[in-house]
């Protein structure tokens, strides 16, 4: 059913005003959003280009009611606010394009100038070859014409502007940003181009896909600017990541040897010490740093697990086993535990070697480390388990076992379930990121006072 009596046509035109405003809006909120959110000054005034995009839109649609309600001077106000609005759009687009380039606010006295020269055309262009009838096509020219030609320029310096540009991250959003500006200038341009054929003589109709092809443009617009946020915060959360890697992994390079100094001073103090409570203190001291030199080691470990590349290659249990028993069978208490494991030739699989070695030793350490060994038969069982999905190992000891308090945090970063027992907190949260790289996922049983059992489970290996 028509609204207010009008045309076909008409309605259509009002209903796509309608619907571009609310969406200038959604546009203007989105902007807004990401430039709170990231700090850029340049999103926050292509935000407000939207709210003006928003007020062009909603006072084109007055216009049209009024000029059937023949209100002519409300009528004539409006159609100011619209070419001022239109036109201070593509001011704060450029604007937000020079803040995007030089990364500082566009200078104030300048900018208070271009607004009272914006204000003076809006009124001019309004107002010129108002009351000529006979020059309809003239006048549709300056005042509608004019908006298309400044909207295609001002759009197409951002496009290229943005397409081009190196501060932020050169992805398919970026691109699709850069390339949905410069369509829409090429298509406000066009229409520029209709006017002046008209007013040359040679007729052309407007495209009655004209509508709804400025409504996905500008839809395509707010959705390439989200995605090309994201992946340029992606990026920067990548290099961040990368040098605090580093950073860790120097650090605690470097600390490792003033420790080993230090150890080495305990030693001698306690060989060269005669009293007593002299060689207490040493015997805490060395307690101490050796708490440091596992932290920092298992610090290490975490770094250098995050900077190896996973390289998937065929792997036999039994070797990994092997390796894991040479490095823990020095721990303490780790002689008097018996390995329950029968070696066989089809417990074999594909993951990446160095992932599987800090999985297995944090496993296996913390099998011994958290032990009873007061218990006639201290052991620790390995599993191989084949499924059609991938391979299950499950590593399972009848030690201290875990309260059940304890075991949704016991794969958090510096969580200790027990302070009885040396220990950093960081094995298990070490484990759970090697799995995260080798598609990898780990579940945990355990019953205090009775043992445990860790179950990683190897996808498609």
């Amino acid at each position: 059913m028509p609204i207010l009596n009008l045309s076909d046509t008409t309605e259509r035109l009002l209903i796509l005003y309608l619907a571009e405003s609310i969406l200038g809006l959604i546009l203007f909120l989105i902007f807004r959003y990401f430039g709170e959110l990231y700090r850029r000054r340049f999103l926050f005034t292509w935000s407000v280009s939207w709210l003006a995009f928003a007020g062009y839109m909603l006072s084109s649609a007055v216009v049209i009611l009024l000029i059937f309600e023949r209100q002519s001077g409300v009528r004539l106000l409006m159609s100011i606010v619209a070419q001022l609005t239109c036109f201070m759009q593509i001011i704060f687009i450029l604007r937000g394009t020079y803040e995007l380039i030089y990364e500082k606010y566009f200078n104030r006295k300048r900018f208070r100038l271009v607004l009272l020269v914006t204000v003076a055309i809006a009124v001019i262009t309004v107002f010129l070859y108002r009351n000529d009838p006979e020059e309809g096509t003239l006048r549709n020219l300056i005042q509608v014409g004019s908006r298309s030609l400044i909207a295609g320029a001002g759009f197409l310096v951002a496009g290229l502007v943005v397409w081009r540009n190196n501060k932020f991250s050169k992805g398919f959003g970026q691109r699709l940003l850069g390339a949905s500006f410069i369509i829409y200038s090429v298509y406000q341009l066009y229409y520029c181009a209709i006017a002046l054929a008209n007013l040359a003589g040679i007729k052309f109709g407007i495209p009655n896909f004209y509508g709804l092809a400025d409504l996905l443009l500008i839809a395509v617009m707010g959705m390439s600017m989200v995605m090309w946020l994201l992946e340029d915060e992606r990026e920067k959360l990548e290099k961040a990541n990368k040098e605090l890697d580093q950073f860790l992994y120097s650090t605690s390079h470097d600390l490792r040897a003033p420790i080993a100094s230090i150890l080495g001073l305990t030693y001698l103090g306690k060989v060269e010490f005669q009293e007593e409570k002299a060689r207490m203190f040493m015997d805490m001291i060395e307690e101490r740093i050796k708490k440091l030199d596992l932290v920092i080691g298992d610090i290490l470990s975490l770094s250098r697990s995050k900077k190896l590349d996973v390289r998937f290659e065929e792997l036999r249990l039994k070797d990994l086993l092997d390796n894991t028993v040479a490095d823990i069978k020095f721990n303490k208490g780790a002689s008097a535990i018996t390995l329950d494991y029968v070696p066989d030739a089809t417990h074999v699989f594909r993951s990446d070697i160095n992932q599987m070695k800090v999985i297995l030793s944090n496993l296996m350490a913390n099998a011994v480390k958290y032990h009873n060994l007061d218990q006639p038969n201290p052991v620790i069982r390995v599993k191989f388990v084949r499924k059609p999905e991938g391979v299950s190992i499950t590593i399972e000891d009848n030690g201290q076992g875990i309260r059940e308090e304890s075991l949704p945090k016991i794969f958090d970063m510096f969580y200790r379930a027990s302070m009885n027992t040396e220990g950093t907190g960081l094995g298990l949260y070490i484990v759970r990121e090697a799995l995260n790289k080798v598609k990898g996922t780990i579940d945990v049983k355990s019953e205090f006072g009775k043992g445990s059992a860790f179950t990683i489970f190897l996808e498609n290996a």
